[in-house]
């Protein structure tokens, strides 16, 4: 099997382009490099690897298919038949072939090739039959035919080849005559060795690379290396008693004024290439990269670096770096600090109380408890305490969630949503809930995540109603099935243009296409051309939605102690009814059906 590409992942991304060249036994300008993933470091060490795609370019690849359908119109195999000059005429034995059409006209293009005269083809097509001496011609003497050079440049005009007919009684090929039909076309990269070689050892009937062009290289793209952690995890740690620490998160990215964020690492040129002919081919320039940053960052002199104008937190959002300043108050959110709306992270020392609002572009840490408040941030909340709602309280997150407890309050998260316990609540992540730490508990209220949601114990001995909800954002389905017609409707087209083009394409070879038919000939093969690529892209689309649909399908609940009967799971459009109690289990959607299978970690 021929593979014309190769994906590899490593820290490294030259190392990784020398691997996929040794793989492919190709050089760097016979194949293009796509980054799929750029490696990430932190303080110089590695976090993340590259990932790339390496392409043998088209050219390359069709080689060796473009030799072959070139060639195998032109020659039939050695020894298919005997020819003799008698007395008579002229004979032919024909040995072991079969009697085609194209076997019949390569015979007759040979013969003429060889300058029989007053061929009869009548008599050519008999000797397939008769498998003795036929005679095809009058007598006459045997022509004598000098060898002949046949120079083919292919299509990308990267490469040229040669194929030496043998003489027939004529004049045999030299070096001179040869490079005298060759000179006249190539004009670079010509092997004169190899030339003089092939009609040294007289090698006959095979056609032979003998001058290779050079494909430009093409400049990369310039890119903007970050000095910080782009996104930072929120895991928190699990002591030795089995609670979870939720105070020593390090979730903020501090730096100081005068700090260097990221650098401008510049695109390249590249370098031309050149045509067995003698043509330049304009290589593609690489795209100068540009910063984009915000509040508190500055441009270096040179511009090629960017720096922290003060203390603060940098985050990067949408491709652009900004340095927020950290608010702190030093006691409770309450009468004396009023509402708070920052465009950065707020840290509270103390609680938040009833009735009162943080608004906040950074994260929200909370020391204290947060009681029936309203908290709204751009980035995730950390509630080192945790929230007594009194069924008043709501926290609406881009991020993730994490606090020690979560009782009577509404929550929703773009994010993973992670507590101790989470009673009486109505939770809804985009990502996983996890009821971690000692107690591990969920108990009453709504539940809803996208991929799972996982805790020691769900629901009570008392069947307090509780239900879980797992599975897809139905805004993947709507847009899933907007593409499926989309991609429908284009293929639809394409047959449409396909007819169109066959049934104009006759009527020009038979002449009869009119100017108003040729323009409507053109018009239908560059529509099909935009179809067919619009078409690629709908696929892709697809892939990418159903890759994710795969993912989000495949949500679970897992408990690792029990779940209690009064428990209500919903997947999708299945749904289950917890009756008995379930022991370390895992609940899962399984062609269309709820299984209980056993706890996975």
């Amino acid at each position: 099997m021929f593979y014309n590409y190769v994906v590899l992942e490593g820290k490294d991304l030259k190392s990784l382009i020398e691997e996929g060249l040794k793989k492919l036994d190709k050089e760097e300008n016979q194949v293009e490099v796509e980054i799929l993933e750029k490696g990430k470091f932190l303080m110089g060490i590695p976090i993340k690897d590259y990932k790339i795609k390496m392409t043998i370019k088209e050219s390359e690849v069709g080689e060796i298919e473009k030799t072959l359908d070139s060639v195998k119109d032109i020659f039939i195999e050695p020894e298919t038949f005997d020819l003799s000059f008698q007395e008579d005429g002229v004979y032919i034995v024909l040995n072991n072939t079969e009697k085609t059409d194209a076997n019949i006209e390569k015979i007759i293009s040979l013969l003429k090739k060889k300058e029989i005269k007053d061929l009869d083809i009548n008599a050519v097509k008999d000797a397939f039959n008769n498998k003795m001496e036929t005679r095809i011609a009058p007598k006459q003497e045997k022509p004598m035919i000098d060898a002949e050079l046949i120079l083919d440049v292919l299509e990308d005009k990267l490469s040229a080849y040669i194929t030496i007919v043998p003489p027939d009684g004529g004049r045999d090929l030299n070096i001179s005559d040869a490079l005298e039909i060759i000179n006249k076309e190539i004009k670079y990269g010509l092997d004169v060795l190899k030339i003089e070689k092939l009609i040294k050892d007289k090698v006959y009937n095979t056609r032979t690379l003998i001058a290779k062009g050079t494909l430009p290289i093409h400049g990369q793209d310039g890119y903007v290396k970050y000095l910080f952690e782009e996104k930072k995890e929120i895991a928190p740690q699990i002591l030795a008693d089995g609670s979870a620490d939720f105070r020593n998160l390090n979730l903020i990215y501090n730096v100081k004024a005068g700090d260097v964020l990221a650098e401008l690492i510049p695109a390249t040129s590249g370098k031309q290439g050149t045509s067995v002919i003698g043509e330049i081919i304009n290589n593609k320039i690489g795209k100068e990269a540009n910063f984009k940053y915000g509040k508190n960052v500055y441009l270096s002199e040179d511009g090629n670096k960017l720096i922290a104008e003060c203390d603060g937190q940098v985050r990067l959002e949408e491709g652009k770096i900004t340095v927020y300043e950290v608010y702190e108050v030093n006691g409770n959110v309450d009468n004396s600090t009023g509402n708070i709306k920052f465009n950065g992270t707020v840290r509270v020392k103390g609680s938040v109380l009833t009735g009162f609002q943080i608004i906040a572009d950074g994260d929200v840490e909370v020391e204290g408890v947060v009681e029936g408040a309203e908290i709204k941030c751009n980035g995730n909340i950390l509630l080192k305490r945790g929230i007594q709602g009194y069924n008043k309280s709501r926290l609406i997150s881009k991020g993730s969630v994490t606090a020690r407890y979560i009782e009577n309050s509404y929550i929703e998260a773009d994010g993973d949503i992670t507590s101790d316990a989470i009673m009486h609540s109505e939770v809804t992540s985009k990502g996983n809930i996890r009821a971690s730490g000692k107690n591990g508990l969920i108990v009453g209220g709504i539940c809803r995540a996208s991929q799972e949601i996982a805790a020691k114990t769900i629901g009570s001995s008392m069947a307090t109603s509780t239900v879980l909800e797992v599975g897809v954002d139905p805004r993947l389905r709507i847009k899933q099935e907007e593409t499926k017609n989309k991609l429908s409707e284009a293929e639809n087209n394409i047959e449409k243009l396909d007819k169109t083009i066959v049934l104009l394409s006759r009527l020009a070879k038979s002449g009869e296409l009119t100017p108003e038919k040729e323009d409507m000939l053109r018009k239908a093969i560059q529509t099909r051309n935009i179809l067919t690529s619009q078409s690629d892209d709908f696929k892709k689309e697809i892939n990418f939605i159903e890759a994710q649909i795969q993912r989000l399908s495949r949500g679970k609940i897992k408990a690792e102690n029990v779940i209690y009967p009064g428990v209500k799971i919903v997947m999708g459009n299945s749904t289950m009814f917890v009756r008995d109690e379930l022991s370390r289990s895992t609940i899962y959607k399984e062609h269309n059906e709820l299984k209980i299978g056993p706890y996975e970690r």
